[in-house]
């Protein structure tokens, strides 16, 4: 009889892991993409900047362009602290994936590659 219990036991548990798993992949969907960049970078940061801001523009076209929120730090400084300080943004530009609940799943910061940023969209569903 002891034995059947704790098989039931078992298996509820392993029912409940089950289902905390499922609920967690729900959850790490991509449901924002904030893009933080400065339009007025000078010198050898321009570049960084400038290669950013043309991977973002062909990345996001189509239905991607929904998850997009495009900061200018120079023009939106107001806009831009906030992501900023939360996600501890310490160089620009900065890409930061958001789930829906707008807990950070990745971030690239400075330069940005194109593969990396590809790989994480499948792997987050965007």
């Amino acid at each position: 009889m002891t034995r059947g219990k704790i098989g039931i036991i078992i298996i509820m548990v392993a029912a409940i892991l089950g289902a905390a798993v499922l609920i967690h992949a729900e959850t790490t969907k991509v449901s924002q993409v904030v893009y933080i960049t400065k339009s007025k970078a000078c010198g050898c940061s321009a570049k960084s900047f400038h290669d950013a801001d043309a991977l973002v523009n062909r990345t996001f076209t189509g239905p991607r362009q929904a998850l997009l929120k495009r900061i200018d730090y120079d023009t939106d400084r107001q806009a831009a602290v906030p992501y900023i300080g939360e996600y501890r943004l310490i160089q620009l530009p900065a890409l930061v994936f958001l789930d829906a609940q707008h807990h950070m799943l990745w971030m690239a910061v400075g330069e940005v590659a194109k593969e990396d940023v590809a790989a994480r969209l499948a792997q987050f569903g965007g």
